[in-house]
């Protein structure tokens, strides 16, 4: 008996929902293990101390993303070297708010610091997830807004998303 093979389509919004939800998962996950120096706080797209992020860099992190900016003992690097004003300049955001680029990534969002391919964490996020990466997520009832609790990101992720796979 032949399987149903998976049209593209469906199969891309498979996985948009499945990195969704390995993203919200990571969020739960750190909620049940209070001992691990984690935090997650939607309201910060990351701390600056390292240890916590949003939504958006639960998602990108859980699909392999590396952050720009390392935090250490609240010291902000690039490759080992203090940020400085001059890299300030090359983004629209924060700084430490940009994950290294990949060939997935939107090429019209990408950006270039210190000669490194770079793109802001929500519009690696959206385009994992399906989202038009250019919307504006962080909006009342976005998905990426910082007043979401963990109830409102399940209701929100099954909505604009889909259901848990």
């Amino acid at each position: 008996m032949k399987g149903i093979a998976m049209t593209t389509d469906s199969a891309q919004r498979l996985r948009h929902r499945q990195a969704a939800w390995r993203g919200f998962d990571r969020i739960t996950a750190i909620k049940t293990r209070p001992d691990s120096g984690e935090r997650w706080w939607q309201f910060h797209y990351r701390s600056r101390c390292g240890t916590g992020c949003c939504y958006a860099g639960h998602v990108a992190l859980a699909a392999g993303g590396k952050w720009l900016v390392h935090i250490r003992d609240h010291r902000m690097l690039i490759d080992d070297t203090p940020v400085t004003e001059a890299d300030l300049p090359a983004v629209p955001y924060s700084l430490w708010q940009y994950m290294l680029a990949t060939d997935d990534d939107p090429v019209h969002l990408v950006r270039e610091v210190r000669g490194k391919r770079v793109i802001h964490v929500s519009h690696r996020a959206a385009h994992l997830i399906g989202l038009d990466p250019e919307a504006e997520h962080h909006d009342e009832g976005g998905l990426f807004e910082s007043d979401n609790t963990r109830g409102d990101l399940e209701r929100l992720i099954a909505q604009q998303v889909g259901p848990r796979p």
